[in-house]
């Protein structure tokens, strides 16, 4: 067990005067006894303040409903506590072992499943284990040796399809290209933050970890990250500085079998009209396309890291249209 980490626990409960007793007893039990229980959260990764609450994570047998914490505040104390079924967790963990990423075929809501997926596997896995059986006591240790490669990869393809999206939107939309370099700079920071030991999975507190880690050269490429330009004529040079960083901070990562996927967003739809096609989403915004176009039916537009996008198809996705994925290829 990390002594940083216990120590922020015991401190926590000492500041409210709380037994570990008092702590476990905040426990809703109405759905079987714990196997395991974990203290996470702000306060364990050390990045907690007066009002910050500590998280209680559950492991019980049966599944969950719910995951939606509860709250109580014994002797002043903010406590949440979650609770989930252990196959959930197990297939969780199980899903983000056996599938790599970036997977072969990404599709929209993947990113986010997945993000939610390493998120709550996380909080077991870096947490402070308070009580359980052996066994459950165990598979949280294998797990916390395992989150480090989980992280990486997904900050990796975060970084990369930030960066792709920068690159599309700078002709259509440079100020929104601007804060989509910036975003591809941060997860590149955070994959950075994460390989020297700051492995909290959230991105708010970034320039925190970087502090603690001494580190003044991430630390300056996180101002830059979290400053775009004003001026769209700011744009160009930042994206470029932007990249310059990110070569920096993913040199070692090998995206020779990544590819871009662009796929229709969800609510896209096309409607012909002769010569010319209406893309709309939602029916609140609409392009027209020839019906020539390579855009002028539903697809999928595959691209290398720095393949030339189809004019029409950038166009497309500047105008959210188009979703945006990374996928690998077998080679």
């Amino acid at each position: 067990m990390d002594d940083a980490r216990l120590g922020r626990y015991q401190g926590y409960i000492k500041r409210y005067d709380l037994t570990e007793r008092q702590v476990l007893d905040e426990i809703d039990r109405s759905f079987g006894e714990p196997l395991l229980v974990v203290a996470a959260g702000s306060v364990i990764a050390g990045f907690g303040n007066n009002t910050s609450d500590l998280d209680l994570y559950t492991v019980v047998e049966d599944d969950v409903a719910s995951t939606l914490p509860l709250m109580s505040y014994p002797n002043g104390a903010r406590i949440d506590a979650i609770t989930c079924g252990s196959q959930q967790l197990l297939d969780r963990r199980s899903e983000l072992s056996s599938v790599k990423w970036p997977p072969e075929d990404m599709k929209p809501g993947d990113i986010g499943a997945r993000r939610k997926a390493i998120d709550v596997i996380t909080r077991y896995g870096l947490g402070v284990p308070l009580s359980g059986t052996d066994q459950w006591i165990a598979w949280q240790q294998r797990l916390e040796a395992e989150v480090g490669e989980w992280m990486s990869d997904w900050h990796a393809v975060e970084a990369y399809r930030m960066q792709a999206a920068a690159r599309a939107l700078l002709a259509h939309k440079p100020l929104v290209a601007g804060i989509r370099a910036g975003d591809a700079l941060m997860a590149a920071l955070e994959r950075h933050a994460a390989a020297h030991g700051e492995s909290y999975f959230k991105w708010k507190w970034l320039g925190e970890k970087l502090e603690r880690l001494g580190d003044s050269k991430a630390l300056s490429a996180y101002e830059q990250a979290v400053s775009p330009p004003l001026s769209a004529l700011d744009v160009p040079h930042y994206l470029e500085q932007a990249e310059s960083l990110l070569h920096t901070y993913l040199g070692d990562v090998d995206t020779s079998s990544w590819r871009l996927s662009l796929q229709p967003a969800v609510g896209t739809s096309w409607e012909s009209f002769g010569k010319e096609h209406i893309v709309s989403r939602w029916g609140l915004r609409a392009a027209v396309v020839s019906a020539k176009s390579n855009v002028g039916k539903p697809s999928t537009w595959t691209y290398s890291l720095s393949e030339k996008w189809d004019a029409d198809v950038e166009a497309l996705f500047g105008e959210d249209m188009l979703w945006l994925g990374v996928q690998r290829t077998e080679r």
